[in-house]
């Protein structure tokens, strides 16, 4: 199955922000919105605001599934 191309920006955005992310004792950091501010900032690529929680839900799906493991 291929990716939506319509929503490869926010897989994208996605991408790029898991790579900076905080790591914890019990695993990675959530994403918070002022990571996501500054990241929109330093690459100029606009997020709406259903993009912007479209992110925080890929990024709950990722938490969740590291910490299952």
């Amino acid at each position: 199955m291929d990716f939506p191309e319509p929503l490869t920006h926010i897989w994208s955005a996605f991408v790029a922000l898991n790579k900076t992310r905080a790591q914890g004792f019990n695993g990675p950091n959530p994403i918070t919105y002022s990571e996501i501010r500054a990241w929109k900032e330093v690459t100029q690529n606009p997020l709406h605001p259903w993009e912007l929680e479209a992110v925080k839900l890929l990024d709950d799906i990722y938490i969740r599934v590291m910490n299952s493991e």
